[in-house]
């Protein structure tokens, strides 16, 4: 289905009273393949050497304590399927492998957990420095995001991923970096996504209040939970996400590509009246000066044919 298309009209009422655009990642300004075939699949195929080759520094010996303490906690609490983490005096070989078991258990059950988000990202950092990984966009995102900035916006990204690995994924996008764009970045330390009280705290943080933030998400719960907590809140639908029920499109506006927040056909924001390059703008100025009897009598001479 192609985008659907709003008027400049259309698109100023979407970011009516909104000083601050939080977006989501995966499904929103990312594609979910992206996530699910290229990044999840690298952590797994390059965690046992990412730890093997960093195992005695300082961060990764922080990663690796984080985990184990979120598995011994896991094991007390008997949850199934846990793997227990030896402690730091264990060999390095029996903790590596304890630890690749419980990364790749804790996907497997697609856990959110800031331990493992930690260790992931500066397993992908690696990566993108290296130029084995580029963060992808849709085609629409970047333009957008540069020309609300342009227009006074404030940009920030909201993401179960670490922070860090955010800041990765835009500043080596396919699009290029674009960290001078963003403002700043949140991730599951400051709570679910699915809790209200994540996007009190945002506010917080941020310095404005709710109702002037718009959440960008593909996920129904997130966006209610946003709305919860006295944002506005738009869901995103892309090629490979969940298709919208009729009552997620009844609570909630959606739109299709980040160009429909500019309003303009081809992805650019609409001049307003009297700008530079606004044909009609220039001519309604000089219709306010007097100077407009040409066009009108150009207009007679159609109204008469």
């Amino acid at each position: 289905m192609a985008p659907q298309k709003r008027t400049a009209e259309e698109a100023d009422a979407l970011l009516e009273g909104i000083q601050v655009l939080l977006l989501d990642i995966e499904g929103t300004t990312t594609p979910i393949s992206f996530v699910k075939d290229k990044l999840f699949p690298y952590v797994r195929e390059n965690v046992e050497t990412y730890l093997t080759n960093h195992f005695a520094e300082e961060e990764c010996v922080g990663d690796v304590t984080a985990l184990r303490e979120l598995a011994a906690k896991d094991v007390a609490d008997g949850v199934e399927g846990a793997v227990a983490i030896p402690g730091a005096e264990s060999p390095q070989d029996a903790v590596v492998k304890a630890v690749v078991d419980s990364v790749g258990w804790q996907m497997n059950q697609d856990r959110k957990s800031t331990a493992l988000k930690q260790l992931q990202g500066h397993i992908w950092r690696e990566a993108y420095k290296q130029g084995k990984v580029k963060g992808e966009l849709f085609d629409d995102v970047a333009p957008a995001i540069k020309q609300l900035v342009e227009d006074g916006k404030k940009v920030y990204i909201y993401s179960s991923g670490s922070t860090e690995a955010q800041k990765l994924l835009f500043a080596h996008s396919t699009e290029g970096d674009l960290s001078e764009s963003l403002t700043g970045y949140f991730d599951t330390n400051v709570g679910s996504k699915t809790e209200s009280d994540s996007y009190k705290k945002i506010s917080e943080e941020v310095g404005v209040k709710p109702e002037e933030i718009l959440f960008l998400t593909d996920i129904p719960q997130e966006a209610s939970a946003a709305v919860k907590a006295g944002m506005k809140s738009q869901l995103v639908v892309r090629p490979g996400n969940a298709a919208l029920t009729e009552d997620d499109k009844k609570n909630f506006p959606y739109i299709e590509s980040f160009d429909e927040l500019l309003g303009a056909e081809d992805g650019t924001k609409k001049l307003a009246p009297g700008e530079e390059g606004d044909a009609d703008g220039d001519q309604e100025a000089d219709d306010a000066n007097g100077d407009g009897d040409e066009a009108e009598a150009v207009e007679g001479e159609e109204s008469n044919q």
